[in-house]
């Protein structure tokens, strides 16, 4: 599971570092593609496979399904860590997030999210909203005990 938030430098060569203690999670490989919100989605291979099964069970004769496919599929990039913990994320990738010079790596669960620091400040602003939160979880079920 990947957890927390961690800021870090975007590098000259478009780099950005994936936290060590998250590392594990990407032995096999990582898929980086664009998120619903500006910013990028960071996947184990795996968790990208599993997805991609899915979304292949959606039909094709739906436009809003073949956006999906465009979102997901047409933006995603196959990649590696190096042995610093660092991806190279593809110039159209760090266009679509808007990335200057710093970056924050959230981890989301299954996948991380990697955001411009000036517009992760903006979803904090929304996230930390005590009221939407308050709207926001009023229908789930969150107990942790019987």
């Amino acid at each position: 599971m990947f957890l927390g938030e961690y800021s870090h430098s975007l590098d000259e060569k478009g780099r950005v570092t994936i936290p060590a203690k998250l590392r594990a999670g990407f032995a096999n490989g990582l898929v980086i593609t664009r998120g619903f919100e500006p910013c990028l989605v960071v996947y184990p291979v795996e968790t990208f496979r599993a997805l991609e099964q899915k979304a292949h069970s959606l039909s094709l004769t739906d436009p809003s399904n073949r956006s999906i496919f465009r979102l997901l599929f047409g933006g995603a990039s196959d990649a590696a860590l190096d042995s610093l913990g660092r991806v190279v994320v593809p110039e159209y990738l760090r266009t679509y997030a808007g990335f200057q010079s710093q970056v924050v790596v959230v981890g989301a669960g299954q996948y991380l999210e990697v955001w411009d620091v000036e517009k992760w400040n903006a979803q904090l602003a929304q996230l930390n909203d005590s009221e939407a939160n308050a709207r926001r979880f009023a229908s789930l079920d969150l107990a942790t005990g019987p």
